[in-house]
């Protein structure tokens, strides 16, 4: 068995199916933690909206608040998205005000992954390496993320009638967007759909 037909056989006998298992079970670990993750999730916002209320004095009205996935982050097994509010340049705010939420509960079935499927390797004799499972367990991060979307949307409808969130200065066209760290993101609410609150003041 060469190299490729190695990898070959690795995907099929394990990754797939092991990526099905452990994302079955995020699903399964969500509905039984739903109330609490929401409630985890919304402390996060609090925060963010607490630190964005007290830099407000030095910023413009807020058009993005994004929440982000980094897999730089995620190769070092911290599973934290950033969390950051900006001005109506969005990017091109020099001052965005930072925060995190922490993800573990998703992610780290991401780590179990990947610490067995390098256990699974091991019988291919080096056919089938470590950094092969370490570009396969980045690519499909963005599974695990899809539960995190999922809470983003199921707690942003409370989040949102917070009194910190109330309280701030948002622009008109306000958007909460939760993705890739500077890649791609959803909206998962944007004031286009209801206002929100008077951004004038």
């Amino acid at each position: 068995m060469n190299r490729r037909e190695a990898l070959e056989h690795f995907h099929k006998t394990y990754r797939e199916n092991m990526l099905n298992d452990k994302l079955r079970q995020v699903a399964v670990l969500y509905e039984h933690r739903k109330e609490e993750l929401i409630f985890s999730f919304i402390q996060s916002f609090q925060t963010i909206c607490l630190q964005a209320n007290s830099a407000e004095a030095d910023k413009t009205a807020i058009g993005y608040i994004t929440y982000s996935m980094r897999r730089t982050y995620l190769r070092e097994r911290i599973y934290n998205y950033i969390i950051e509010v900006y001005g109506p340049n969005w990017y091109f705010d020099p001052r965005p005000c930072h925060g995190f939420y922490d993800a573990v509960w998703s992610f780290s079935l991401l780590a179990e992954l990947e610490d067995e499927l390098n256990q699974l390797r091991k019988p291919y004799m080096n056919k089938v390496i470590q950094p092969d499972v370490e570009r396969y367990v980045l690519q499909v991060a963005w599974e695990f993320h899809q539960y995190i979307l999922k809470l983003a949307k199921d707690a942003i409808q409370q989040a949102v009638q917070l009194p910190e969130f109330q309280a701030l200065k948002c622009e008109n066209d306000l958007e909460i967007r939760i993705g890739e760290y500077k890649g791609i993101s959803e909206v998962v609410y944007p004031t286009a759909y209801g206002v929100l609150h008077d951004s004038t003041g």
